[in-house]
């Protein structure tokens, strides 16, 4: 089995926090009797920075794919820069700056600068100002002429710009062509519209797309899985059957 895992809502509660990253003890167990497996590779596919996920997954042979697969961790410890960063830069900082001086005067806003990728949170602001001016933020970020074609998540008081390529469907879609036998079983499994487009990924490759919690609207999912802690226990059991199949003399 190929198995991708989202992170945030997935295999942990939904955090805002975005430093002081820390590992996991009894995830990380977990998922390293998963990655010993050789039945089994187990890739994370994340918004959070490469560096975020790296601390607290410490997990050797784990595929880290960090800020939707711009930046990733092969199982060697191979990293690899999917976006060109000395273009994207420059770019980022001038958004960032423009933000800056928008929000000026209106507390409740503040950027988490990921390096490859800006997320502008609003949760503590004014509500009867925000889609104003988190609309204006768009604006901002998008009407420039740009070297690295750009793409805006939009959510609940909260956006985030990154580049085009910070996709997770075409990210699954190349971890799969790098690290794939067609004899395993693709599944994937997360809680959001950014997951949704590894869903449809992955129905393609004729495997089973996992939804995580009650969702919003449609899905591509095939399956369903309440919760992280549901997650979690599905995980163990998962290592528990491969572990046996793999001590099987007829596996």
């Amino acid at each position: 089995m190929w198995l991708g895992l989202d992170y945030d809502g997935t295999l942990a509660p939904i955090s805002l926090e975005s430093g002081q990253a820390k590992a996991d003890p009894s995830l990380c167990s977990l998922l390293t009797g998963l990655v010993e497996n050789p039945l089994l590779r187990i890739a994370i596919v994340s918004g959070r920075p490469l560096s975020f996920l790296r601390a607290v997954l410490p997990v050797s042979g784990l595929t880290l794919a960090g800020v939707y697969g711009l930046e990733v961790q092969m199982p060697g410890g191979e990293r690899l820069l999917r976006v060109e960063s000395n273009l994207l830069r420059p770019q980022l900082r001038m958004i960032k700056s423009d933000w800056s001086l928008l929000f000026r005067g209106h507390p409740g806003y503040w950027v988490e600068d990921k390096e490859l990728a800006l997320a502008l949170h609003a949760d503590s602001a004014d509500p009867a100002e925000t889609a104003l001016l988190l609309s204006t933020a768009i604006s901002m970020a998008t009407d420039r002429p740009s070297p690295v074609p750009l793409r805006v998540y939009e959510g609940d008081r909260y956006l985030e710009v990154a580049p085009a390529a910070a996709h997770k469907g075409q990210t699954v879609q190349w971890l799969l062509d790098q690290d794939w036998s067609h004899e395993a079983l693709p599944v994937y499994v997360g809680d959001d519209a950014r997951d949704e487009e590894a869903f449809e990924v992955i129905r393609r490759r004729g495997g089973i797309p996992i939804l995580v919690g009650k969702g919003s609207g449609s899905t591509r999912a095939l399956a369903r899985l309440g919760s992280c802690e549901a997650v979690r226990t599905w995980l163990e059991i998962l290592c528990e059957a491969a572990s046996r199949r793999r001590k099987s003399p007829t596996s």
